[in-house]
């Protein structure tokens, strides 16, 4: 095992059963390949045969290892998680993959120490995969105090200038990492792959609507993915959860249009 396995077996704020759920959520996350499809069909959708991929909200590298083992072998990934928890699952399952750096961090709009919250079952297992720095009502969770950052200046730290696909899952907080994005979202214009759902955005008093709007308004058309796998496009938000936004517009013609 990696040596995120230790840091968290050893680890005295986790309790015995919250360590055994990890390790069991380690095995399973090395068997289960259910997002290949999914992130085969987004891969379609950009011409570069060697994509740069954000992987934000990375959890315990599902996406991650999909997109590497896709069709269109990325250039390279950067896989972000705030969680403690999963990211030590994500080290593990990514320990093989050269091209793929994983970051421990939150994203937002600015630089600053939040408090991350992960929920709790009843039993005190953790709710991997709900963590968010938004308001919490009446539940239980796990806090623990974590970096954040604006992704434009990831970027720039991380020497990375041409991003091809961006996948953003991060409970609600989509308006705040976009907002620390100018330079991406509206010159580099990546594909992007987003959650949203409004029970999301409420914990930080956001609009689903807002954000998929703010895309159309920037140049970008929007897509759900039909259960053949293909992409069909749509000009609102619907009962769907999951967007694609491809840029339709070059630099030139978003900033003609704006005139």
């Amino acid at each position: 095992m990696h040596s995120g396995s230790s840091s968290i077996l050893l680890n005295k704020s986790f309790t015995l059963q919250q360590k055994i759920r990890w390790i069991a959520l380690l095995l399973k996350t090395r068997r289960n390949n259910r997002m290949s499809k999914l992130a085969a069909a987004i891969s379609t959708k950009t011409s570069e045969k060697n994509p740069v991929i954000i992987d934000i909200g990375a959890n315990v590298g599902l996406y991650t290892k999909a997109f590497m083992k896709g069709p269109k072998t990325p250039k390279s990934i950067i896989a972000i998680e705030p969680s403690f928890y999963v990211f030590s699952i994500l080290l593990n399952i990514t320990a093989t993959m050269p091209s793929v750096r994983c970051r421990k961090m939150a994203l937002s709009h600015e630089t600053a120490t939040v408090h991350l919250k992960t929920p709790l079952k009843k039993s005190g297992s953790l709710r991997v995969g709900l963590s968010h720095i938004g308001n919490v009502n009446n539940q239980q969770v796990f806090v623990e105090t974590v970096e954040a950052k604006r992704l434009d200046d990831v970027l720039t730290d991380e020497k990375v200038d041409q991003v091809d696909i961006v996948k953003l899952d991060v409970e609600g907080a989509e308006e705040q990492v976009i907002a620390g994005a100018p330079n991406l979202f509206y010159n580099v214009r990546p594909i992007w792959f987003v959650e949203l759902v409004q029970r999301r955005t409420d914990n930080f008093s956001g609009s689903a609507e807002k954000i998929f709007l703010n895309f159309i308004a920037a140049g970008y058309e929007a897509f759900v993915l039909n259960a053949d796998y293909e992409w069909d496009q749509v000009n609102k938000l619907n009962e769907h959860s999951d967007y694609l936004f491809v840029p339709a517009l070059s630099k030139t013609e978003v900033a003609v249009t704006e005139i």
